[in-house]
């Protein structure tokens, strides 16, 4: 990871668009509670001129990072690396890839360009009385620019940036490429969160474990637009439920099922399940055509916490499916909880 991650928690002020700009941003001013400014610098282009590819998921229900957010403090605060205070759409996902669609930085109308779009959404939250939770990389360096002073961010550092995807970046953006730092926006709702998500069509999917694009990993531009639904990878082995809160110790009670959509047997032997606090678990079994796995928990590997989290399911490099659970979802004592796609 080549910058600080974190999240901000803040008030919205205001937002100023940046047209006609060789990379423009929709400039935030936000509010922490000491009353410091904070600007949040969001692309709204691609430095390759191509439109930036956005989800909202409104509102977004069941995600393990919602549990986190209210003990968020106010300002700038560091997160660790796992799902439950970190986003990573691809190992903990938020949205449907093939849902993401595109639009201009500008437009010549109101309501038909990409600044446009979060602009509404971000005066609806403040509106309501909502906060903002932004997900980014803190400004490590005073880079003079106008809008600080004019947002009153004297000394250029309140301020987080980074606010998209922040891996399967090939060429001159690699060294950006990690886990768990993916940045994006929350809006805090007086009745829901609504999630606000961004990446650049260039940008590949499946990733690694640490990021970097998948062999065979596509660029959005291919994916975004496709039939909903449609697999990211061609494995028909996918995460289909799993026994959360068993009654008893959970270790060798708690279970993972792995589903085949194929109509011949698929060998798993090698493969690995992944926890959010990256623990491991390998497997060693193989399902019959259209049948389904029990994977049993021994408490050594994979452990499937209460409070929320997310499951990888990977061969020897490439991730063939992954799926978060809730809090919600752990509180349901002896039975099989089904992840919701």
């Amino acid at each position: 990871m080549a910058f600080q991650y974190g999240l901000l928690r803040a008030e919205i002020d205001r937002a100023k668009r940046e047209d006609g700009e060789a990379t423009p941003h929709l400039q935030i001013r936000a509010l922490d509670e000491t009353g410091q400014p904070w600007r949040v610098a969001v692309n709204v282009e691609s430095s390759d001129g191509s439109e930036v590819v956005f989800w909202v998921v409104d509102p977004l229900i069941g995600h393990p990072i919602l549990g986190s957010l209210a003990a968020a403090p106010s300002g700038f605060t560091p997160t660790a690396a796992n799902s439950a205070a970190s986003l990573d759409f691809v190992k903990a996902p938020l949205f449907d890839w093939t849902s993401g669609r595109s639009l201009p930085p500008s437009g010549s109308a109101n309501a038909d360009d990409l600044q446009d779009l979060l602009t509404l959404y971000l005066e609806q939250c403040k509106t309501s009385g909502g906060e903002l939770y932004a997900f980014g990389a803190k400004f490590d360096r005073n880079l003079h620019k106008p809008i600080d002073v004019e947002f009153g961010n004297t000394d250029g550092l309140h301020g987080i940036h980074n606010i998209h995807l922040n891996q399967g970046n090939v060429g001159r953006h690699a060294d950006d490429n990690g886990a768990f730092h993916d940045g994006g926006l929350l809006l805090s709702f007086p009745d829901r969160v609504v999630a606000l998500a961004l990446a650049f069509q260039t940008q590949r999917i499946p990733t690694d474990a640490v990021g970097a694009a998948a062999p065979g990993a596509k660029p959005l531009s291919q994916i975004i637009g496709a039939r909903p639904g449609t697999p990211v990878t061609t494995s028909t082995v996918y995460l289909e439920r799993a026994l959360i809160n068993p009654v008893g110790a959970d270790p060798g009670r708690e279970a993972v099922v792995v589903g085949n959509l194929a109509t011949t047997t698929v060998s798993l032997r090698g493969w690995q399940l992944v926890d959010r606090n990256d623990r491991i678990t390998i497997l060693d079994t193989e399902i019959p055509g259209g049948a389904s796995a029990v994977i049993v928990l021994d408490g050594t590997g994979v452990q499937l916490g209460n409070n929320g989290g997310n499951l990888i399911l990977r061969d020897d490099h490439t991730q063939m499916d992954s799926v978060t659970y809730s809090a919600e979802d752990g509180k349901a004592t002896d039975r099989y909880v089904r992840f919701q796609r």
